[in-house]
This record gives structure tokens, sequence and C-alpha cells, in this order.
């Protein structure tokens, strides 16, 4: 048997096994043979004769056969498990951890079934050169064998000694070709399987280079993502920075109008605009920023109203707060003014250039022309009002509003239970208008065309939840439900109902 040596390596060599180099030569001694008459060679000759020849033949490639097998062995199992994922980056180093582990994963899917098969493919063609060199062992020792028994024998053998060494030999040539046509079919078998190594390492190659360029793509994909993401965070940050600058500002506005005051006590204009307005102590602009909502949030509840006003070039907004009314004009090409009788929220909006005045509406208007004003808003301000101040402002608004031009008045809707609840939080509130109230108002004084609009509904999650029918009920069952739902959407309207509304009317 030919000893076989295993070695931890990982490579493939196509000259490792020299199949044509022993092919050729055991072709030359046959072809040798045939040209000198001896094949095969004469009974009376063939015991020295083929002893000579399989010692020489053996001889000659037992000990390249024997390397190459043992190389073949070793190299059967072409995997390499010796590949490690890692990244010198420290902080984006996981991210393309994961995503390299991803792309391997994704190319020993495809990869692996292929290597398996070329481990087995290699594997069984080893036995088979082992299996084929075992028998050549085979033979080289009965061919020693019978030399040596022959080497011992004395010079007067019997004829039955000989003719039993005669059929030894034929039976030697007999062996001698069939070795000699297995070994062609091995050669045959060889060539087919260095063609399929050949194909198979094509292949794998082809793998490697399309398992690289996805290995880049994703690289050059995180690389983007890394981009995109830095570039989108600095962006929240700006905005992040940008509005506590914001609100910084604001702050330090109000704190430096607040210590103003202080230091020099109520303005004159405030000691004389005492009705209707209330000084509770309570700084509205602060009271607002908490309890009313963020000016951004206003400014688009607002943006409703925008096509009541369009065209228009000289509207008013009666309390205007804050100015988100204002502001939303302006951003839409529309003329607006404002008037209030809150000293910051006046001195507020003429900080974000707002063409406002410090001055009772009623006071106000009453210098106006008549018929002047395109349109007037008035919006949360009826609550803060008397009764009869209500009545002589809108009066007055009637008077100084051109024809065909819109007034809008937003309050707080009575008619839901939640919203109502929540009437008193502001101090200078005096009492909630119901709709047919306002609207009654607004006919008696001359406004037409005058119809409610509610808004600012609360969220589903806030209201009572309806009851879903499933298949297989029965009618009885159907109705009973129905009725519920209908009951439910009744105590929604009343309890969890739309938080404002708008009358709106045309002169």
């Amino acid at each position: 048997m030919v000893g076989i040596t295993f070695m931890n390596t990982f490579e493939i060599n196509d000259e490792e096994v020299n199949v044509e180099e022993i092919m050729r030569k055991i072709r030359e001694n046959i072809s040798k043979r045939k040209e000198q008459g001896t094949y095969p060679p004469p009974l009376d000759e063939v015991n020295q004769q083929l002893i000579s020849n399989q010692k020489m033949a053996i001889g000659e490639i037992k000990g390249q056969i024997a390397d190459d097998l043992a190389n073949l062995r070793i190299n059967c199992d072409i995997q390499n498990n010796s590949y490690v994922i890692s990244s010198h980056r420290p902080v984006v180093g996981k991210v393309l951890i994961k995503g390299r582990e991803g792309v391997h994963g994704e190319v020993r899917r495809y990869v692996d079934p292929m290597i398996f098969k070329q481990i087995t493919f290699n594997q069984n063609a080893s036995n088979v050169l082992n299996n084929a060199a075992y028998r050549l062992s085979r033979i080289e020792n009965e061919i020693g064998n019978f030399e040596s028994k022959e080497a011992n024998q004395p010079r007067f053998e019997s004829k039955s000694l000989k003719l039993q060494l005669r059929e030894t030999n034929a039976r030697l040539l007999q062996v001698e070709k069939e070795t000699d046509e297995r070994l062609f079919d091995v050669e045959d078998r060889l060539h087919a399987l260095k063609q399929q190594i050949n194909d198979e390492i094509a292949v794998n190659r082809k793998m490697y280079e399309m398992a690289e360029q996805v290995r880049n793509d994703v690289n050059m994909l995180l690389s983007q993502l890394k981009n995109e993401i830095r570039a989108e965070n600095e962006e929240r940050m700006r905005s992040v920075i940008l509005s506590m600058n914001d609100d910084i500002k604001k702050k330090a506005w109000l704190a430096k109008i607040l210590d103003e005051r202080n230091a020099h006590g109520l303005s004159q204009t405030e000691m004389l605009l005492q009705p209707p307005h209330q000084d509770t102590g309570v700084n509205y602009f602060v009271f607002e920023e908490r309890f009313r909502g963020a000016r951004e949030e206003i400014a688009q509840r607002q943006t409703s109203f925008l096509r009541y006003f369009e065209g228009c070039k000289n509207i008013l907004d009666i309390g205007c707060g804050r100015g988100e009314f204002l502001e939303t004009m302006h951003k839409h090409g529309i003329g607006a003014r404002g008037v209030d009788l809150d000293e910051t929220m006046v001195d507020y909006c003429r900080s974000k250039g707002l063409e406002v005045e410090l001055e009772d509406a009623f006071d106000y208007m009453e210098k106006l022309e008549d018929s002047s004003l395109d349109g007037i808003f008035i919006d949360q301000v009826v609550e803060h009002l008397e009764p009869s101040y209500l009545v002589r402002l809108l009066k007055l608004c009637f008077q100084k509003m051109k024809y065909g031009f819109y007034l809008i008045a937003e309050t707080v809707n009575p008619l839901s239970f939640s919203s109502f609840a929540n009437f008193y939080i502001d101090l200078t509130h005096i009492k909630p208008v119901h709709p047919e109230t306002l609207k009654f108002l607004l006919e008696s004084t001359g406004f037409r065309e005058v119809k409610p609009v509610f808004s600012s509904p609360l969220p589903e999650t806030m209201r009572l939840q309806k009851l879903v029918t499933n298949e297989g009920v029965t009618y009885v069952e159907r109705q009973q439900v129905e009725i519920y739902n209908r009951n439910i959407e009744m105590l929604n309207a009343t309890l969890y109902g739309a938080q404002d509304y708008a009358m709106i009317g045309k002169k």
C-alpha cells in the first residue's frame, strides 16, 4: 500500500497529479514491447520478461504516484474557514461588520453548494486513484513473490510445476492487460475530471468576483447612508437650535417688557382701558403660550378662513393677540392690520413687523370712515365681552365694512361639554356665547348668509367607541347595535364635540 500523509494546507494546483506523464510512460512501454514482437510474450519467456517489465514500470512511477496521491488526498477539501470579518473604524465599524456579514452570508448561500460538490468530487477521484494504486501494489507483490519463489526452486522441476508456472504467467499476463485497460479508463476519467475542475474553478472565480462587487456596492451604499444620516442629523440639530434660539429671544424680550413695566408701573393707556378689558394681574402672553397652543398650530388652523378674504386690502383683526392671523394674511398677499388692548401682545406683534395699534377696538373703529374695511376677523374675543359691548361692537363693524365682504367671529363652542368644562381656565372669560345667540346678533345687525362653521374636533381616541357587528349576528342583535351606535354619536356630539365654532356673516 502507498502511504499518505495529511497536511493542513489550502491550495489548488492543476500540476500536482501528472496523469499524462504516467500514462505516456505506460504507453511507451507497451509500444516498445509491441515493436519488439514480445507483446504478448511467448509462454516460455513470460516469467522473466513479465517480472522485469513490472519492476521497471512500477519502479518508475511508484514514488511519484505516492506523492501525487498524497497531495490529491490533502487538497480534497477546498473550503476556507479562516475568513474573519472585522473593521478598524470605531464608530461605523459595527454597521460595516453587520453589512459585510450580510453580504458574506448571501454569497455563501450560492458558493457553499458548489464547494461541497467540488469536495465530494475530489474525494471520489482520490478514492479511484488510490484503488488503482492498490491494484498496482498487489501486482507488484505477486511479481515479487513469484520471482522469489522461482529463484529458490531447483532446476530440476517437474513438468506439472512448469505447467502451473505457465498458467500463473498467463494469469499475470491477463491481469496486466486488464490493468492496462483500467489505466486507459482512468486516464479518460482523469481528463474529464480535470476539465470539470477547470470549469468549477472558473465558476468559483466568477462567483468571488460577483461577491467582491456586491461587497463594494454595499460599502458604497453604507457610505452614502452614513452621509445622509449625518446630513439629516445636522439639519435636525439646526432646526432644534433655531427653535431654541427663537424661544430664548421670545422669553428674553418678554422678560425685558416685564422689567420695564415693573419699573414704571401701568401705562396711562392701561389705566384708561379698563372696561371691557379686565386686568387680572396675569400676563396674558404667557397664559396663551401655555393654554391656547403654539403660534404655528393656531396659524395653520386659521388658514381655513383664507378663501373669505382673497383679494382684500384692508382687513381689521380685532383682538389680534400674538398676530397669527396677521402673519397668515401677509404670507398670502392680503392686507391686514390689528388692534389689541394688551400692551405685551402689541409689542410682540410689532417686533414681528406687523401693523398693530394699542387701543380699544370700539374707539379705534369710530375713527375709521364708514364702509372702508374689506373684512373683519374676531378670534376668541366675544367670550371676553359684556353683552351690551358685544352688540354695540357688531353694529359698528357692520357700519365700517364695505358691502359684499365678510365678518368672521370665532369663539369657544359651549355645545361641547369638554370645551365648556375648560372655558373658565381663562380668568378673563365672561360667559360663553351660544351659536344660535351669535347668529341672531349678526342677523339682527344686518349681516346676511350667516352660518356657523365648527372646528377643532377631538381625536377619535378621546371619543366614545362604537360597536362593530360581525357576520352571523341575528337581525335583532344588529338592530340593537345600530341603536347603541346612534346613541354613542349623540353622546360624542354632546360630550366630545368640536371645541370651537366660527360665525360667518356677509354684509
